[in-house]
């Protein structure tokens, strides 16, 4: 078997699309075959010693030149001085911009997680006071001074309950609520003046959260302030009430023995119960809340990368509204398949999608937001190896990969302002429609699914207009080439 020479080539220019001085897909194969036949040799690349000067090279045509031996030189041999320079170039290019990319993406993600312990005064937190008393007026007064948390004060008529309270935690009017229990310090009295043995303190006060919103942010930071700052209040508080009680009735001995038959009422008589309303009780859902969408995103760019491989055997010869049809439409379709058997691998896990909706309706609903969340980012991939090529879509990858991470792993309360981008990103979107579907956090799910529609649409017109330009490039250089070898022939 033979390959043809780059000069029978060169003559049948009439029947094919682009840059005929090249092979078409189906004559290399043939070519391949036809080196493997020359196992022994091959053109001397250009080097110190001049041979191979010309076309010489691997694989290149023989021309009287000095030939390489295959398998039969050392790396530093003077025969390959060319090769090496070449190898050297590619290897410290490619460092040079891998630092570069490392430099400028690493510390972005590192200054989202670096100060968050400084901006934890933005979690906000209602202060409800029921309590008419002295109690109820020392614990709002005391915590509206503490700096950590973001405490302010909330009337008693704008939440005149605590299901109302429980829907604005759960909707986002605030990170949590702490609301002293109405009558807690006329009870105590009562309890105390009754010996009533059954007084139990931790009803006084009572903290609302959303764990299911941002477990980070709850379990870090909001929860252990306010366990810390609200259990010195509540302890002061119950040393003076105590201390008040005894003080105006050490002479009553009445009093003081049925004060001794309700020690509650005297050690820890105010104190406080934090209720989780929506608790992060499936610890598989890091899997997907975060991690798993990092693999959606590298499995999006796997479809981008076959996608670009195969294009590149057929795209010559398409017209270009077929190409940019085949560029649109493959990605769109592998997407589905992969998304939906994405979603099929929490089933084994009993992740709960039955939170919010129906189990089977927030199953599908998850899977579809998959297929939209791999749209939004496959399809930039898709954008953008258009632009850059297939050998610096890693340098890509990276940067779209921290992009979206930074904003994911954290609340933009805990980051400094320039990560407010993060409400548009995939990843938010796609993590807060799944936080809805598996935990029953606030739904947004109409805004979430249009902006990973909007990141969408944006792509494919994108991908159409760099298409387009580009194959306008091609055409171009095509006719070109073809005036210059027609001019060629007639010389």
């Amino acid at each position: 078997m033979s390959s043809r020479s780059p000069s029978n080539t060169s003559t049948h220019h009439s029947n094919t699309a682009f840059n005929q001085d090249t092979t078409t897909q189906s004559d290399k194969p043939k070519m391949a075959s036809a080196e493997g036949s020359q196992p022994d040799t091959a053109p001397a690349p250009a080097g110190p010693q001049g041979a191979g000067a010309g076309a010489g090279g691997p694989g290149g045509p023989p021309g009287g030149k000095p030939q390489l031996k295959k398998f039969s030189y050392g790396f530093w041999s003077p025969e390959l001085a060319m090769l090496r320079s070449i190898i050297f170039k590619i290897l410290g290019g490619g460092t040079v911009i891998t630092i570069l990319v490392m430099w400028i993406c690493l510390p972005f993600y590192w200054g989202s997680l670096w100060k968050s312990n400084r901006y934890t005064n933005k979690l906000t937190v209602r202060v409800i006071n029921r309590d008419s008393g002295s109690i109820g007026s020392f614990v709002s007064s005391a915590l509206l001074n503490q700096t950590n948390l973001k405490y302010f004060y909330t009337s008693v008529t704008e939440f005149p309950t605590d299901a109302e309270v429980e829907n604005d935690i759960v909707e986002e009017g605030a990170w949590a609520a702490i609301v002293v229990q109405p009558g807690v310090t006329a009870n105590l009295l009562t309890a105390r003046q009754t010996g009533n043995s059954s007084w139990n303190g931790t009803s006084a006060v009572h903290v609302y959260y959303n764990q299911g919103r941002q477990e980070t942010a709850v379990n870090s930071y909001l929860v252990p302030y306010i366990q810390a700052e609200l259990g010195a209040i509540v302890g002061r508080a119950s040393a003076q009430s105590i201390g008040q009680y005894i003080s105006s009735n050490s002479g009553n001995t009445t009093a003081m023995n049925l004060l001794a038959q309700a020690p509650t009422t005297v050690t820890n008589s105010v104190y406080f119960t934090m209720v989780n309303l929506r608790p992060y009780s499936q610890p598989v859902a890091q899997a997907i809340t975060l991690v798993g969408l990092i693999y959606m995103l590298i499995f999006s760019f796997i479809i981008t990368m076959n996608n670009n491989a195969a294009r590149e055997i057929i795209g010559p010869y398409l017209r270009t509204k077929d190409l940019i049809i085949m560029r649109l439409a493959v990605p769109m379709i592998l997407y589905l398949p992969i998304s939906f058997l994405f979603a099929m691998i929490s089933l084994p896990f009993k992740v709960d999608f039955g939170a919010h909706y129906t189990y089977a309706g927030g199953f599908f609903l998850w899977a579809f937001t998959l297929y939209l969340g791999m749209s939004a980012v496959g399809l930039a991939t898709e954008f953008a190896i258009t632009i850059l090529g297939p050998k610096f879509m890693g340098f890509f990858l990276i940067p779209l990969i921290i992009a979206n991470v930074s904003v994911a792993s954290l609340p933009h309360e805990l980051q400094p302002w320039i990560y407010r981008y993060g409400v548009a990103m995939p990843f938010y979107n796609v993590g807060r429609v799944v936080r809805t579907i598996i935990f029953n956090t606030k739904n947004t799910i109409a805004l979430n699914i249009g902006i990973l529609l909007a990141w969408t649409v944006f792509s494919l017109i994108t991908i159409t207009f760099a298409t387009w330009l580009f194959r306008r490039f091609a055409i171009n250089a095509h006719r070109k080439e073809m005036g210059e070898n027609e001019f060629d022939e007639k010389a």
